[in-house]
């Protein structure tokens, strides 16, 4: 550890995460005490799993020395039993299996590898039906339970026919706050992670690309979303097939102890406008053309 001041751009730049972040915690009651107490923890955490030297033990003084916070506060926090953080680790849920064997298994794809519409129930014929894409995982969770749960979270749609949709723009859970808030936990963590990593210069970087346009209007917008999603969900579907495959042919490797994560993000607001500039008969500076 240098001691010297951090550069003044990541300050700038950190300030400027921090205010949609704020904007969250002030929105569902999470006042600055308790955010205070809840970042003293993650520092402690943080330095003691990522900071230590080679070959010594990390100890609360050095943890202070990093960090800031006070030794007895280290002590204690070291000393408390961990938190629970069973929804976190937690594997995906039964409905997120059965939702991606659907999207990636042949038998439950057309010929343009889209999910394919699917009957409740097993033909007579023994082909594709919801009822084989649940008892194939599992036989403990009775199809027309999981079906209600879907339907009414809007992941899967009845058509007119009776057959079954998946809906693969719907993929983020509505309504649901405990999955919302694992989700928004996950991506953003792995947002940060992959560009801090980039920003302290770490070797490969890591993919990190977004486009930026102001002065459109809200027909602009809406068309830019629509060919957002399209495109957006046409990747993930793909990459989720392929991570599928690598997957089953890496069953059992030893080396097999990664985790990948790809995500999107848009987002569109609409701006302030600009202050007018004061004019030289006014005693200020003269507009540019």
């Amino acid at each position: 550890m240098s001691g010297a001041a951090p550069p003044p751009a990541v300050l700038t730049a950190v300030r400027r995460v921090l205010v949609p972040l704020v904007r969250t915690l002030i929105g569902f009651g999470i006042s600055w005490p308790m955010l205070a107490n809840l970042l003293k923890s993650v520092y402690v955490e943080v330095a003691e799993r990522g900071f230590a030297l080679p070959g010594k033990p990390m100890t609360d003084s050095r943890i202070t020395l990093l960090t800031g916070v006070h030794r007895k506060d280290v002590s204690q926090i070291r000393n408390a039993p961990p938190p629970a953080e069973a929804a976190a680790a937690a594997a995906p849920s039964f409905g997120s299996q059965v939702l991606s064997r659907w999207l990636t298994e042949a038998a439950y794809r057309d010929a343009g590898g889209r999910p394919r519409p699917l009957p409740r129930n097993a033909p007579s014929d023994g082909g594709a039906s919801f009822e084989t894409l649940v008892t194939g995982i599992s036989k403990d969770i009775r199809p027309r339970a999981l079906l209600d749960e879907l339907l009414h979270a809007g992941l899967v749609a009845e058509r007119p026919d009776g057959l079954l949709e998946l809906d693969t723009a719907a993929h983020v859970p509505r309504g649901d706050l405990d999955k919302l808030a694992y989700y928004y936990g996950r991506n953003l963590a792995d947002h940060l992670a992959a560009s801090g990593h980039n920003l302290a210069g770490g070797v490969p970087p890591f993919l990190e690309r977004a486009l930026a346009y102001d002065r459109l209007s809200p027909g602009s917008i809406a068309a830019l979303r629509r060919e957002a999603d399209r495109l957006g969900m046409a990747m993930l579907v793909e990459l989720n097939r392929m991570a599928a495959d690598l997957a089953d042919g890496d069953a059992g490797r030893e080396d097999a102890n990664h985790r990948f994560t790809a995500g999107l993000y848009l987002y569109d607001e609409a701006e302030p406008p600009a202050p007018a500039l004061k004019t030289a008969d006014a005693g200020g500076e003269t507009a540019p053309p």
